[in-house]
């Protein structure tokens, strides 16, 4: 059996507030994924309130047994990004849509991505984790060939995979520079 979060999973960390996303929070993640900058990198999203509800409906039907975890982070009263955990299986998980505001302070989108890595491994401890990147992301490729390996690529993405133990050894000066710096 697998570790699951509570459903009023919530964390203060590195000066950011982390919980799981809710019906209320669909005007956010369609303003925030349909942003022209923001949609460049990430999969099609509607522009409509309305299916990112439904959407969110059927999210916590997953959120509920455990195989899909859908955060949002921010600080005081402002929201600033998602970042999710999903297709949990007994061996591995997958990170991604990790999307945040442009006027985000600069090393919230860094914080939450680690936030969410450590969560993922307080849970999954010994699985293998995923993600994978557009190519022409640039700044998100050269963040994440840091912390994991590329296994595979094709015309468009590159696929990352790590372990807890990789990742532990890559991210320990990233966590040094970043989550001792002044800002959020």
């Amino acid at each position: 059996m697998m570790t699951k979060l509570p459903e009023n999973f919530e964390l203060d960390r590195y000066g950011l507030h982390v919980r799981l996303v809710r019906e209320e929070d669909a005007e956010f993640i369609v303003k925030l994924r349909t942003n022209s900058q923001n949609a460049r990198f990430i999969g099609h999203t509607d522009n409509d309130v309305s299916k990112q509800i439904e959407w969110i409906r059927e999210y916590k039907k997953r959120e509920e047994d455990g195989t899909d975890y859908y955060f949002i982070f921010g600080a005081g009263n402002e929201l600033f990004g998602v970042c999710r955990i999903y297709n949990i299986t007994l061996r591995s998980f997958t990170t991604g849509s990790w999307v945040f505001k442009s006027d985000a302070p600069k090393s919230a989108a860094i914080k939450a991505s680690l936030i969410t890595n450590e969560i993922a491994w307080n849970l999954f401890p010994d699985s293998v984790q995923y993600f994978d990147t557009r190519k022409e992301n640039l700044a998100v490729v050269r963040y994440n060939k840091m912390l994991a390996d590329i296994v595979r690529e094709d015309e468009d993405t590159f696929y990352f995979e790590t372990t807890k133990s990789l990742f532990e050894k890559r991210s320990s000066c990233l966590y040094r520079m970043v989550i001792n710096s002044k800002n959020i």
